[in-house]
């Protein structure tokens, strides 16, 4: 022992033998632990278990106690050897850090971070290992290399220049975070969500579902408009026209109405309603609609304006006509033309067979005070609590269903041309509403209250036939939501049996 160690080496000696065995044993315990807890870093521990720990060891061994010289082939192959392997250790382990950082955003809603971000720790980590390697290791002068390396650097740089500069770009992109992927962008002439941000372009999906690559040189000189930051409420303003006969209360109300009924707009902020301008013959309203989808304002601008269409009538707010014939054409006397006679309102009441067996004197009565109005595929037309007119339905099919706020609407029956549609009560489960909507476009004849209490008056068949469909209907609701209590209950009947069956099995044990 003598002979082999040197007395300056002794405290090596000593030192081996005790600590190189506690720290084999040592990451061979940590890397068990980690195996059976299924820790993704536990290939990072045994890398570092099965390579750097040897070769450390030889490495110290070789150089310190045998007094090898530091320009030994030998050691500078060990260096590298341990460099390589401490550096294949420490990036699995980051991949490990970076694959956790890429999905914590995903699983809490946020926003995920750029990619090129989580790359840098990797790109540094590759080339501090790449220096120490040269340098330390190997021991090349790098001052002669780097300056030539400059010159080149230079040259390359005025060669590629626009490319530089998109990178330069790219990184104020990512350190600025004007937007991220998912945001709803617009900048010069593309519109669209940003699907994914890169070191050299950006890519877009816009509303056709095209992909563009718009190169980040281009972005960060552009005026860039995101739509879902800060928030993503985004207002949507319609500009419509409506003739100067009708008042504005009532072109508001009918602006507001349709806002409403409009799929996507929000309740809160709510619906407004401007005039811009007062002209002859016409006044210019626009309305302001809040989203929180700025994806969506194309198809609500165009649902709204399906819906102005049908609630003008309705409302009695007419809408302009083609301007070549503002100065040949009486807007108002033709928007009072255009309304149904009560000649016209008494035979669409005659189309129905509930109202065949009415007299003359009976049916003017109620065709004079009824009206025919029109609904949108889709839209409700009565729902339980609104009021008690009788509706006909004259053209097109309804279907009367039960509505809970958060689920499907279930259909309870349908109603087909020349049916009276009646009040709509409410059914027993305070849970649903009674609605009944439209299939298809349909007009529908609108018997106010008053007139057919007068009918029931002067005609008692006309109350039975009443009671008799809301009996039926009633009917049809009860026994539509016995089956929808039963399809509740189903899933736990079938999962009481389970938990008795463990109750008396932990009771046995």
């Amino acid at each position: 022992m003598t002979g082999l160690f040197r007395d300056s080496n002794s405290a090596w000696a000593g030192l081996l033998i005790i600590l190189l065995p506690l720290l084999i044993i040592g990451t061979r315990e940590f890397e068990e632990r980690l195996r059976q807890r299924d820790s993704p870093f536990k290939e990072a521990v045994s890398t570092a278990r099965i390579w750097v720990v040897p070769l450390v060891t030889v490495w110290v061994l070789a150089g310190a106690l045998f007094d090898v010289s530091t320009d030994n082939l030998l050691l500078r192959v060990l260096g590298t050897a341990i460099l390589l392997s401490g550096a294949t250790a420490a990036l699995s382990a980051l991949r490990v850090v970076v694959t956790r950082l890429t999905d914590q955003p995903r699983r809490s809603g946020r926003r995920p971070i750029p990619r090129l971000l989580l790359a840098l720790p990797r790109l540094l980590l590759i080339l501090a290992t790449a220096w120490l390697l040269i340098d330390l290791v190997w021991g090349v002068d790098l001052s002669s290399a780097l300056t030539a390396l400059g010159v080149t650097s230079l040259v390359i740089s005025f060669a590629l220049q626009d490319t530089l500069g998109g990178i330069a770009s790219g990184f104020t992109l990512l350190a600025d975070q004007p937007f991220s992927p998912g945001d709803w962008i617009e900048s010069d002439d593309v519109e669209g969500r940003v699907v994914d941000v890169n070191w050299r372009a950006t890519r877009i999906q816009d509303r056709d579902g095209d992909l563009i690559v718009v190169p980040n040189g281009q972005l960060a000189k552009a005026t860039i408009t995101n739509y879902d930051r800060p928030s993503r409420l985004h207002r949507v303003m319609v500009p419509v026209q409506i003739e100067r006969t009708a008042t504005p209360t009532a072109a508001k109300a009918m602006f507001l109405d349709a806002a409403r009924s409009t799929p996507g707009v929000l309740q809160d902020p709510p619906p407004l309603v401007v005039v811009t301008q007062i002209a002859d013959p016409v006044v210019d309203y626009q309305t302001y609609m809040w989203i929180d989808d700025y994806s969506i304002a194309p198809l609500v601008k165009a649902d709204f304006g399906a819906l102005v269409w049908y609630l003008s009538y309705r409302h009695g707010v007419p809408l302009p006509n083609p301007a070549q014939d503002l100065y040949l054409f009486d807007g108002a006397k033709t928007a009072i033309e255009s309304q149904l006679t009560t000649a016209d309102v008494r035979r669409r009441l005659m189309d129905a067979p509930a109202m065949a067996q009415l007299d003359e004197n009976v049916m003017d009565q109620i065709a004079a005070s009824a009206s025919a109005d029109q609904y949108q595929l889709g839209e409700t037309i009565v729902a339980q609590g609104e009021h008690h007119d009788v509706y006909l339905l004259h053209e097109g099919r309804a279907r009367l269903m039960l509505r809970r706020d958060g689920d499907d609407d279930v259909v309870v029956a349908d109603i087909e041309p020349g049916e009276l549609i009646g009040a709509v009560d409410d059914p027993p489960d305070a849970g649903h509403r009674v609605v009944v909507v439209a299939v298809t476009d349909c007009e529908v004849v609108r018997i106010p209250a008053d007139a057919a209490a007068r009918a029931v008056a002067l005609v008692p068949e006309i109350a039975t036939l009443l009671d008799q469909l809301a009996v039926t209907r009633r009917r049809r609701v009860d026994r539509v939501l016995r089956r929808l209590a039963r399809e509740a209950a189903e899933p736990a009947r079938r999962a009481t049996p389970n938990r008795v069956e463990a109750t008396n099995q932990d009771g046995e044990s």
